[in-house]
């Protein structure tokens, strides 16, 4: 007699989404992050091999950053106020949603002008670069903050099931680590002019473009919402409010203040972000791969690690591995400028242990973020996840631009010397020596180090001792959400938070 089949158990009855809607979520998600990826990551060197001087570069840069952060608050204003589901014009190309029908019509935006923005032509004259440039990052920017806020704010209304919540925080972070260690290997391969065949960042940019869109396409097609509307509130409270009610949810909510104000101080100071793999070339002699080996020794630990984040949370608390990780992670960096570069095996030691560190930081960031919204929503009734993440965007844009000016006018003061290349493969056959065209002197490649360890290191630990200072009780942050989900009442969550808020 054979044997009967037994039927598939739903292990999670009461979780609103399918395993396949959940699925495209972090598919789309990891599209959005290997898109920007991709500008950022070859930005900086792809405008220093223009022959674009660094320090006016960095302030360029600064100014335009600048502007994309104010329009972020805008945005965010505008995502959560506006319903454009309700416009006949784009009733039918959007959907149904309160974020999903933003990313619906603007997916493709980010994409087609980064695809602009690297098709510069290196004859052009100076000047004209500069005004592509300008004119594409700003259309990049402005596209691309159109794509990251509701893409964000999704996380809040994908589900009112509190456990579900916390696990697509937890395997987005999986997937995103997983997505970020792949782009990022296959990336600095494609343009190694050593290792790899050393491509062009035109060509690698057009070709990724192409591939990020095609991974969104999914959640645009298929996607839903299931938690747009707040319970235990009174009347249609939740439902309109004016930039007053905005600035009043941002102003009550300490928690979120500090944790942007951490983030802050990271990114000012984060100088390396934009001019790693510039630097990484002059300092391993073009052999930009030397990055992604910490990275691929990392890459399985972290998913080992990231996968007990639930269990290190409840032992610990989000904010004390927060606290811990951050220390780590800055340390390695403080490490790596005291002992040099020159050491390849103990340089690749140290960042292999920075990068399991920030891995699992990350995750624990993405627990947070949303524990301080739904404190926000609990204490004013209002549904303020889009102008939240929008401020974040608006921090790490602001701060980004200011840490990649900041790397840039500190190699420029260095005496960096310009240079101008369509890849580094062209840039490595120019040569490396006294009197060649990709010539930097000692004090130029000094200058790289400090911008690559020793002021990031420096940042991320003054960062986080801002962490201290946050104290929502992640027990406490869990009945506030299921209050607001309509779980329980407002009575019973305030008779089971630990302390008075």
């Amino acid at each position: 007699m054979a044997k009967e089949k037994k039927a598939k158990v739903n292990k999670h009855p009461d979780w609103r989404l399918s395993r396949r809607e959940r699925f495209n979520y972090y598919l789309s998600d990891s599209g959005r992050l290997f898109g920007t990826a991709v500008f950022q990551t070859f930005m900086t060197s792809f405008l220093a091999l223009r022959g674009i001087n660094l320090t006016v570069l960095a302030g360029v840069l600064l100014v335009l950053k600048i502007i994309d952060a104010v329009d972020d608050v805008v945005f965010g204003y505008l995502i959560d106020k506006m319903k454009i589901t309700e416009w006949k014009a784009f009733r039918k190309l959007t959907g149904e949603g309160k974020y999903l029908p933003w990313f619906r019509l603007t997916f493709f935006l980010f994409p087609l002008f980064t695809i602009i923005f690297y098709l510069m032509p290196s004859s052009l004259p100076l000047v004209v670069k500069i005004i592509w440039f300008v004119v594409s990052y700003l259309l990049y920017d402005f596209s691309c903050t159109l794509n990251e806020v509701p893409m964000n704010s999704l996380v809040m209304t994908l589900t009112d099931n509190i456990d579900e919540r916390n696990s697509i925080i937890k395997v987005k972070g999986l997937v995103q680590m997983l997505a970020g260690v792949v782009v990022g290997i296959v990336l600095s391969l494609l343009v190694d002019p050593v290792a790899g065949p050393g491509f062009s960042f035109t060509s690698v940019a057009v070709v990724a473009m192409i591939i990020c869109t095609g991974i969104m396409i999914p959640l645009v097609k298929n996607g839903k919402e299931y938690n747009t509307e707040l319970k235990n509130v009174e009347g249609e409270k939740n439902e309109n409010y004016t930039l007053r009610d905005m600035w009043n949810c941002v102003k009550v909510n300490k928690y979120m203040m500090i944790y942007l104000l951490s983030s802050l101080i990271a990114g000012v100071t984060a100088t390396s972000s934009a001019v790693s793999s510039l630097i990484s070339f002059y300092l391993f002699e073009g052999k930009t791969m030397i990055l992604s080996i910490p990275v691929m020794l990392a890459f399985v630990p972290a998913i080992l690690i990231n996968t007990q984040a639930d269990s290190i949370s409840k032992r610990f608390g989000r904010r004390n591995s927060l606290i811990v990780l951050g220390i780590v992670f800055g340390a390695m960096y403080i490490v790596q400028f005291l002992v040099g570069y020159e050491n390849i095996t103990l340089f690749i030691i140290l960042s292999t242990i920075a990068g399991l560190a920030n891995s699992l930081r990350y995750v624990f960031m993405n627990f947070i973020a949303p524990d301080t919204i739904e404190y926000t929503r609990y204490k004013t009734g209002k549904d303020c996840s889009g102008i939240f993440y929008s401020l974040n965007s608006f921090v790490s844009k602001a701060i980004g631009g200011i840490g990649a000016s900041l790397g840039l006018l500190v190699m420029g003061l260095y005496g960096w010397n310009e240079v101008s290349a369509e890849s580094y493969d062209q840039l490595l056959k120019m040569g490396m020596e006294v009197g060649q065209a990709g010539y930097q002197t000692p004090t130029a490649i000094h200058g790289m180090w400090v911008v690559y360890a020793l002021i990031p290191g420096i940042g991320f630990l003054l960062s986080t001792l801002v962490l201290l200072f946050y104290r929502l009780k992640d027990k406490d942050a869990e009945l506030m959400a299921k209050c607001n989900s309509g779980e329980i009442s407002r009575e019973e969550c305030e008779a089971q938070l630990s302390k008075k808020y």
